[in-house]
């Protein structure tokens, strides 16, 4: 069990940062995303979580519309529990586009920025969408 967790602190470290959003973290994601957990199922080596998209902040090539959706999470992301998603809470999740397994909806994985939503930042992602929108967020 030791050396599990050992595993799971090496393979997460990626996603172990300050639990902060700035305009740097949103213009690196692909999509912003406002999500309440409705539920989990695990399908082989994925779990899919019953969403319920409330705002969408940012969308790449995926076009995610509010509403209810599938989230995509691999299931060793979340055995090591990066990202932490339970049931019932509601995050803020940024990510990149990926392909999900042969099916519709979001994928995150351990480079995914899954934070427990504070209403407090709803102002905050509006003004950083507006920044975008004026050609703020520069592409490398």
């Amino acid at each position: 069990m030791v050396s599990r967790l050992r595993d799971c602190d090496s393979y997460c470290k990626a996603s172990k940062g300050k639990l902060k959003i700035n305009m740097k973290k949103y213009c690196k994601k692909d999509y912003a995303v406002q999500v309440h957990i409705l539920k989990a199922d695990k399908a082989a080596e994925w779990w899919k979580f019953t969403v319920n998209i409330i705002s969408v902040y940012k969308q790449g090539e995926s076009r995610i519309r509010r509403g209810d959706q599938f989230l995509w999470v691999r299931a060793k992301d979340v055995a090591c529990k990066c990202p932490k998603i339970k049931p019932g809470k509601k995050y803020l999740l940024l990510g990149n586009d990926e392909d999900s397994p042969g099916q519709s909806g979001v994928v995150a994985d351990k480079g995914s920025l899954v934070i427990q939503w504070r209403d407090t930042w709803a102002r905050r992602l509006r003004k950083f969408q507006q920044r975008e929108k004026k050609g703020k967020c520069k592409k490398p």
